[in-house]
């Protein structure tokens, strides 16, 4: 009898412990969660990545360590690919002629920013689940490069500019602590919000370089080259652009 009898309380405490499980909104450990910004409540509502310190999009994802312990990590590319063209008539001022101006450029830039933290949830209600976090972000600023081109042709033929630049790019980190929670409004599906304080650092800039190639209608080409040293540096301390209403998916 006494061994049917611990035999029965084992069973009833795994099958409580089971429904337990099964009864929880809330990701548990070995979980995977992603998380999307809610924006334009009022007006038109827009579902979208965060966005970082730099104001660049990125993806956000949790690892439940524990029951209450999930590591954070964040991840964002930005890639700025811009072209520019312009076709117009124009009258040359040193000759009174009309002729045709074609200006073509194009700029770009890749940045990117990797960021990981710990993140300790403290409730112990069935739907509410407040949290505090900590995130170490580094931040990567590609080099920008500008190239431009302008042509003028007339009766005469085509004068030519042609103008690159090119600027080094930098990094930077930061450290913030993040205050947050989630209202669960299914199982492993919630709404939150997640506010932010920040020590961010950032220095770009460095070596810089251009050139300059005319190409006249009559005469000689002409350069000239220019390179030199630039760079700018910042520190912000203050909220961040983590605050937000947010839509967790947990698997």
């Amino acid at each position: 009898m006494k061994k049917i009898a611990i035999t029965f309380s084992i069973l009833i405490a795994s099958i409580v412990t089971v429904n337990a499980q099964s009864d929880t909104l809330k990701p548990v450990k070995g979980d995977w969660g992603f998380t999307l910004n809610i924006t334009g409540i009022i007006n038109n509502i827009v579902i979208e990545n965060n966005k970082d310190s730099l104001g660049q999009y990125n993806l956000k994802a949790r690892h439940y360590l524990k029951n209450d312990l999930a590591l954070r990590l964040g991840f964002g590319v930005s890639y700025l690919k811009q072209n520019y063209f312009n076709e117009d008539s124009i009258t040359v001022v040193s000759t009174g002629s009309k002729a045709l101006q074609v200006k073509d450029s194009a700029i770009s830039r890749f940045d990117f920013k990797v960021s990981v933290g710990i993140e300790k949830h403290l409730g112990s209600t069935k739907r509410l689940d407040p949290y505090i976090a900590g995130d170490l972000s580094i931040i990567r600023i590609g080099a920008t490069k500008v190239d431009a081109n302008i042509d003028v042709t007339d009766v005469t033929g085509t004068y030519n500019e042609k103008f690159i630049l090119q600027v080094d790019g930098g990094f930077g980190f930061g450290l913030g602590g993040v205050a947050g929670f989630n209202y669960f409004i299914s199982k492993k599906l919630s709404l939150g919000v997640e506010f932010g304080y920040a020590f961010v650092y950032t220095k770009a800039g460095g070596d810089y370089s251009s050139s300059m190639v005319v190409t006249p209608v009559n005469g000689s080409q002409t350069s000239d080259f220019v390179s030199g040293k630039a760079g700018t540096s910042q520190t912000n301390i203050g909220a961040t652009s983590t605050g937000g209403i947010m839509l967790s998916f947990f698997f």
